[in-house]
């Protein structure tokens, strides 16, 4: 009985494979996968956007935890980069299901990410699970993302779909290149700093998908955010104090969006996210505090 994991070797799936027995990854490429991994797991071939997937006969899935799509924020988003961010995840997201319904032996459960990008800009308001999508080409991509992931409920799977806040780390996510700049006192708020942020520490992320997998309650849509959301200037200001600097350096949305192009426009979404689901089914943050969170990533 095994669990597969797609994007098993990325920043979040390093955090995870550890909370999880008998695992099976994914990748384009097993040597070099195999070579990345920090445990002994096996590791089939696949390329996502070739066709559906074929797993080994000898392999019974109980579990699917899929966590495939391309970095929303590297390269610029031109036309080719925007039918990537959207390709890795819908039409990666259904050759998966086809594949398993293909092999004869549905899994249990499929736990799939999504994004808060499936909100937008929401304002000051507080934002639920039942919160309307919002608009956009992020909302637009997590809504197609959804609606992939639900087409294998329709045969009696269970679906657990984590609308995922930023992931906060040292080894990967926003903190890997912030952390340094901050370093060198040359971090700072986004504008006015006013916009809410919704965060996760990257180990309460992935004790949420081993919690969702093994919950039998646990169904459609989690908000895998902290249940204490901030706006931007106070997360500056609390990780510029765990480095032991001073955040004085405001970046101006035209040049964050002269340099990063149309990603930049969601840097300054505000998104008061709170993983209302979540604690209602008896779920546990390690790290509900901002503070607790980055001082543990940066001590870590």
């Amino acid at each position: 009985m095994s669990i597969l994991v797609t994007g098993g070797t990325g920043f979040v799936g390093n955090h995870l494979l550890p909370l999880l027995e008998d695992v099976v990854v994914t990748s384009r490429n097993a040597s070099r996968a195999r070579e990345k991994l920090t445990r002994d797991v096996d590791v089939v071939q696949w390329d996502p956007m070739a066709g559906p997937l074929e797993m080994p006969s000898n392999k019974r899935v109980t579990a699917v935890v899929n966590l495939m799509g391309d970095s929303i924020a590297e390269g610029r988003w031109d036309a080719a980069k925007k039918k990537s961010i959207r390709d890795s995840r819908v039409v990666g997201t259904k050759n998966l299901i086809q594949g398993l319904l293909d092999s004869g032996h549905k899994p249990d459960v499929f736990v799939s990410a999504s994004a808060v990008g499936f909100y937008g800009d929401a304002g000051e308001g507080v934002v639920t699970e039942s919160h309307a999508p919002g608009r956009g080409f992020l909302t637009d991509v997590s809504r197609q993302w959804e609606d992939a992931a639900d087409e294998i409920a329709d045969s009696g799977v269970r679906v657990v779909k984590l609308r995922i806040g930023i992931v906060l780390g040292r080894d990967g996510g926003a903190l890997e290149k912030m952390i340094p700049l901050f370093k060198l006192g040359l971090g700072g708020k986004l504008g006015s700093g006013k916009q809410w942020f919704p965060w996760i520490h990257v180990a309460d992320l992935a004790r949420m998908i081993q919690w969702a997998i093994q919950t039998p309650s646990a169904i459609g849509v989690f908000n895998a955010t902290a249940p204490a959301p901030v706006r931007n200037a106070e997360f500056t200001q609390q990780l510029a104090k765990a480095v032991n600097r001073w955040a004085v350096l405001p970046a101006p949305k035209f040049g964050v969006k002269l340099a990063l192009g149309e990603f930049a426009d969601s840097l300054f979404f505000s998104q008061n996210v709170v993983p209302e689901k979540a604690l209602a089914e008896g779920f546990k943050f390690h790290f509900g505090d901002l503070r607790a969170a980055l001082t543990d990533i940066v001590n870590t």
